[in-house]
């Protein structure tokens, strides 16, 4: 298969904001696209791409989020979090 016929089959499969996200890196300077792309091969060789959150756990972290933004969750400070590992009973 000739590159050019290669690429175009690729692009086929791309999400449309993948495809912006890669014509924007495309008027970037040659390092910063190698910055990018180094970027991009560590997600696709990552472990973490493995991991995804049920529809249940993106809705509780959805609501912690909305009680941190309207005050009704606080989240505890590094000095509540020791003091709560040196007394369990707290």
């Amino acid at each position: 298969m000739r590159p050019l016929r290669f690429a175009r089959a690729i692009m086929l499969y791309m999400t449309r904001l993948l495809e912006e996200a890669i014509n924007e890196l495309r008027n970037l300077p040659e390092d910063e696209q190698d910055a990018a792309a180094d970027a991009m091969f560590t997600y696709i060789t990552s472990d973490e791409r493995q991991y995804r959150l049920t529809p249940s756990q993106v809705a509780e972290v959805q609501r912690i989020q909305h009680g941190l933004r309207d005050g009704s969750t606080r989240l505890a400070s590094d000095a509540a979090v020791a003091a709560a590992k040196k007394n369990p009973r707290l």
